[in-house]
């Protein structure tokens, strides 16, 4: 990358984890980025050759980004465990999980809400979808989850600010008791799963699948990741080491996408991955300790802007995505059916760039100019005394 791009990459990066190894920054981006990926895809109906079975199922890498906040949340205390110290504590931690995900969260439920009130106006649903997406509990309510008006990826943030809400009591029981932690975790997810969740059918289901006990196994297996990582890293420093890590990593993404290819023909996808979520999620383990114990990849600077705008990018790719279809007609067409129905190859060419380059643009300003000046005005403000 040339010097001014490294300049203006590091104008819009936020300050970084200098301990955070580049893996788990690779890691966020390809995780993200095959999210992203299956969501465009619904939209431009583009073929992706050998790896359209892959995007097809792109949605499971949402376990892999639980999974990896999981694993950076715990680091710090996987490294002082390492370094024989004492708990670090949870001091302040609600408070830097508030500033980091709230503003863009709000903002982009905020924008969702006025395209809502001006194509239907306001009613006593869009208020109770709203009121829920406010508080954080929209994955409880049939009208904010299956139905909203308002974003329907939101439904991770949801998950995520369930589990920040836990972690401070998580935190000192995987410090206290990590086997014993790991298994319980590991045995509530089992027992929601094939006790709860697998039991239901129709809206039933739809509403148990993706609910915060469903990831308590993979939340888990977060934390043993940054535990194995520190671990690990004495071995780093030696070049077999690292390039046999690369290799493991590698190899279990290679298994990932073929389970990948699996779920793609499975006759109900989502009980297909409700039973595999645990052994997916210790392949995307296995693939992030592979990335974060090998050689660092070539474009640190790249890797690192990737990761710092993924959040956004995640919160508006799909809105904007649909957006740019329905709302606005871009690129231009005319009629009732979109031209990617029709087979217009060119427009679908242009309308995915457009996916693309819209995603990643908002999402550069949106962290630049949206998040880090108001989680910054919010430290101020309303922290100030506390730090």
């Amino acid at each position: 990358m040339s010097r001014g791009g490294t300049e203006v990459l590091g104008r819009l990066l936020p300050p970084q984890e200098p301990q955070r190894p580049l893996g788990a920054d690779v890691f966020r981006a390809m995780a993200v980025g095959m999210v992203g990926w299956f969501h465009i895809w619904q939209q431009t109906w583009i073929n992706p050759g050998p790896l359209q079975l892959a995007v097809r199922t792109g949605y499971i890498w949402v376990d892999g980004m639980i999974l990896l906040s999981a694993f950076c949340l715990w680091l710090p205390y996987a490294r002082a465990r390492a370094a024989r110290g004492g708990f670090p504590g949870c001091e302040g931690f609600w408070r830097r999980r508030a500033l980091r995900i709230l503003p863009c969260y709000y903002a982009a439920v905020l924008l969702a809400l006025l395209l809502a009130l001006r194509s239907e106006g306001w009613s006593a649903g869009l208020g109770k979808d709203l009121a829920a997406h406010l508080t954080l509990t929209h994955t409880l309510f049939p009208r904010s989850y299956l139905f909203t008006s308002l974003g329907s990826v939101t439904w991770t943030v949801g998950v995520l600010a369930g589990f920040y809400l836990l972690f401070p009591l998580l935190a000192r029981a995987f410090w206290r008791w990590p086997l014993g932690c790991l298994a319980a975790l590991y045995a509530g997810q089992l027992a929601y799963s094939w006790g709860f969740a697998l039991k239901c059918s129709g809206a039933a289901y739809q509403m148990a699948f993706n609910q915060l006990p469903a990831f308590l196994g993979v939340w888990a297996m977060g934390m043993a990741g940054a535990e194995l990582y520190e671990a690990l890293c004495r071995y780093a420093a030696r070049l077999p080491f690292r390039a046999a890590a690369l290799a493991v990593g590698l190899a279990a993404l290679w298994c990932v996408f073929q389970m990948q290819k699996d779920l793609a023909y499975a006759p109900n996808g989502q009980r297909w991955q409700l039973v595999h979520r645990l052994p997916l999620a210790l392949l995307q383990c296995i693939a992030l300790l592979g990335l974060c114990l090998g050689p660092q990849l070539p474009g640190r600077r790249l890797w690192q802007w990737l990761a710092a705008i993924s959040y956004n990018f995640y919160l508006w790719h799909q809105s904007l995505a649909v957006w740019l279809k329905y709302r606005w007609h871009l690129p231009p067409w005319a009629g009732d059916t979109p031209p990617n129905q029709l087979g217009d190859a060119n427009w679908q060419q242009a309308y995915n760039l457009l996916c693309w380059g819209t995603a990643l643009l908002v999402s550069a300003l949106m962290t630049r100019y949206a998040e880090q000046p108001a989680a910054a005005w919010l430290k101020r403000r309303l922290f100030a005394q506390k730090d």
